[in-house]
C-alpha cells in the first residue's frame, strides 16, 4: 500500500522507505561518536548524508528520526557550537520536511535546561528563535522559547527589554496553541508592561482576554491573576473599574455539580413514541437546570476572610467613585450582598452614601475614621493611600451638595457654606465642578450671594412645555385678531352713522 505525507496541505508521496537504514545507520553513528571523540564529525557527515536520502524521498517518520539523532549526538558530545550550526544548517536545507523541522525544535527545546551555562544557553534559545521566526508550525516552540528568554531578561533586571522581547508575540492568532496557555502568556504580557509602567500596553493586551474565558471553575487561578493584574492598572485611573474587578474575585471558587444520569425505562412501544416529546423537553430542561447548577467550594477561615477583605475593598473604591449613574447602580447591587452583614462597619457607609441625608464629616471621622485607618488603601505612608483620603473627602462634599440640590431650589452661599463647614470659595469650587459634569443644576448670583438650584428636565417635560407656550401664543394671536377685527368693525359703523 503506498504512503503519503500531507505537508503543508500537500499530498506528497513517500517513494523509499529508509527504516531498515536508519535502523542501521543511527546506533551506528552514535557508538562511533561515543567511543571516539575524534569521529563526531564523521559520525554527523554519515547522519547528513542519510537526512539528504530520507529528505529527497520524502520519509518524514525516518528524516525525524535523523534530525532528532544529530541533535542527539551533538548534546552527547557536548558540542553546543556545532549544534547551534547543524540546526540553522538543516531547518534551510531545500525541501526540508516540515513536521521533521518540528520534531528536531522539540528535541532541541528540551536541552535548553540542560546547557553547563547561562552564555550557552542564551546563544541556543537565539538561535532556535532566529530558525522557527515566521514560521507557523513551530509557533508554540517559539512563544515557549521566547518566554524562557524573557524570564532570564527579568532575572537580570531588564525588565524593559523583558517585555519588548514578549510584546513580540501574537499569542491570540496563534490556532494550534491551548488556550490556557495562550492566556498565561498574554498575562505574562501585562504583568511586564504594568513593570515599566506603559499602561498603554497594557489596556491594550488585557482587551485580547475574553472575560467568558474564566467562567469554566477549573481556570480559577488564571481568572485571580487577570483581576489582580487589572485592579493594579486601574486603582489610580478608574475606581469604578476597580471596585467592579473586586467583586469579580470577591466571589467563592465553584464547581460544576455533576452531570444528571439518565435513567432508561422500559415500556410498549406506542407508549414511548406517544410520550417521546414530552420527554424530549423535559430531559433538556433537566440538563439545562443541572449544567447551570454550580456549587461552591468549602473555603477555610483564612480564604473566608480573603474574600471579605476583597467584597470590603468593591464597596470603598465604589464609594470613592464619581457619582452617576453606574456607580448608583453599582452601589445598590453592593448593598443586596447578603456578606456584607460580616462587615457591618463597611454596609454602614455604603448606607450612608445612598441615602438621602447630609453627612457630617466630624461625625464620619469619629465613627469610622480608625477603621478606615486599619486598611491598606487609607495608609498615608503611600502616595496612592494619600490619593483615597481626598478622594473620601471630595465624595462626602459632592454627596452633600446633591443632597441640598435635592431639598432647596435657592440657597444662600453663606449657608451653604455652614452646612458643608467649607469657606465660600471652596463651595464654589465644588459647585462649579459638579455642574460641570453635569451631575447637578446650578446658577450662582454673586451680586447677592444666592444659589439658585435646577432639576434636570426630560425630552418628553420639555416638549411639553414648548407645546403649553406654543398654545398660548397662538390664543393671544388669536384673540389680538378678533379685538382687531372688533375695532374695525367699530369703525367702520361709525364712519356709516357720520355719514
Amino acid at each position: 500500500m503506498d504512503t503519503y505525507l500531507f505537508d503543508g496541505g500537500r499530498i506528497t508521496k513517500m517513494e523509499v522507505d529508509y527504516e531498515p537504514a536508519c535502523n542501521e545507520k543511527i546506533p551506528l553513528a552514535k557508538e562511533l561518536a561515543k567511543k571516539n571523540p575524534d569521529a563526531f564529525h564523521e559520525s554527523i557527515e554519515m547522519m547528513l548524508q542519510l537526512e539528504k536520502q530520507t529528505r529527497l524521498g520524502a520519509d518524514m517518520v525516518s528524516c525525524s528520526r535523523v534530525l532528532v539523532a544529530i541533535c542527539q549526538i551533538c548534546l552527547e558530545a557536548g558540542n553546543w557550537n556545532a549544534l547551534n550550526e547543524y540546526v540553522s544548517l538543516l531547518v534551510r536545507r531545500r525541501s526540508q520536511l516540515k513536521q521533521a523541522v518540528v520534531k528536531m525544535i522539540q528535541e532541541c527545546c528540551t536541552y535548553v535546561d540542560k546547557t553547563p551555562d547561562k552564555e550557552t544557553k542564551l546563544k541556543l534559545i537565539d538561535t532556535l528563535r532566529s530558525v522557527t521566526e515566521g514560521k507557523i508550525y513551530v509557533e508554540i516552540e517559539r512563544a515557549r522559547l521566547t518566554k524562557i528568554l524573557a524570564d532570564i531578561k527579568e532575572a537580570d533586571g531588564d525588565v524593559a527589554g523583558a517585555a519588548a522581547v514578549m510584546e513580540e508575540l501574537q499569542v491570540e492568532t496563534y490556532g494550534s496553541m491551548d488556550k490556557r496557555e495562550k492566556v498565561e502568556l498574554i498575562l505574562e504580557q501585562m504583568r511586564l508592561c504594568l513593570l515599566k509602567e506603559d499602561y498603554v500596553s497594557t489596556q491594550i493586551i488585557a482587551k485580547k482576554i475574553s472575560i467568558k474565558f474564566f467562567d469554566d471553575p477549573a481556570q480559577h487561578d488564571l481568572k485571580l491573576k487577570f483581576y489582580n493584574l487589572m485592579i493594579q492598572l486601574n486603582r489610580d485611573t478608574s475606581f469604578l473599574n476597580t471596585s467592579r474587578h473586586y467583586q469579580a474575585i470577591a466571589e467563592p471558587p465553584r464547581k460544576k455539580a455533576p452531570a444528571a444520569v439518565e435513567s432508561s425505562t422500559g415500556g410498549d412501544e406506542k407508549k414511548k413514541s406517544e410520550e417521546k416529546k414530552t420527554k424530549d423537553e423535559e430531559d433538556k430542561k433537566s440538563e439545562a437546570t443541572v449544567s447551570a447548577i454550580e456549587l461552591e467550594t468549602e473555603l477555610t477561615d483564612a480564604q473566608k476572610k480573603e474574600l471579605t477583605d476583597k467584597l470590603v475593598c468593591a464597596v470603598l473604591y465604589c464609594v470613592l467613585a464619581p457619582y452617576d449613574n453606574e456607580q448608583s447602580d453599582m452601589m445598590a447591587h453592593l448593598s443586596k450582598n447578603k456578606k456584607l452583614e460580616d462587615v457591618p462597619v463597611y454596609k454602614e457607609i455604603l448606607r450612608l452614601f445612598m441615602s438621602k441625608e447630609l453627612i457630617n464629616f466630624d461625625t464620619f471621622n469619629a465613627d469610622f475614621g480608625l477603621v478606615l485607618a486599619e486598611n491598606e488603601m487609607f495608609k498615608d505612608s503611600t502616595k496612592h493611600g494619600k490619593k483615597c483620603i481626598t478622594e473620601l473627602k471630595d465624595r462626602l462634599i459632592e454627596h452633600n451638595i446633591r443632597i441640598i440640590a435635592m431639598y432647596y431650589s435657592r440657597l444662600h452661599l453663606s449657608r451653604m457654606s455652614e452646612l458643608l463647614n467649607l469657606p465660600t470659595n471652596r463651595c464654589e469650587e465644588y459647585l462649579s465642578k459638579l455642574a460641570n459634569s453635569d451631575t447637578i443644576r446650578v446658577k450662582i448670583d454673586r451680586p447677592a450671594g444666592i444659589i439658585y438650584f435646577t432639576t434636570k428636565k426630560s425630552a418628553s417635560d420639555i416638549l411639553n412645555n414648548w407645546a403649553t407656550d406654543v398654545n398660548q401664543l397662538m390664543s393671544l394671536v388669536n384673540k389680538t385678531c378678533h379685538l382687531i377685527n372688533k375695532e374695525e368693525c367699530v369703525y367702520s359703523v361709525m364712519c356709516a352713522v357720520e355719514d
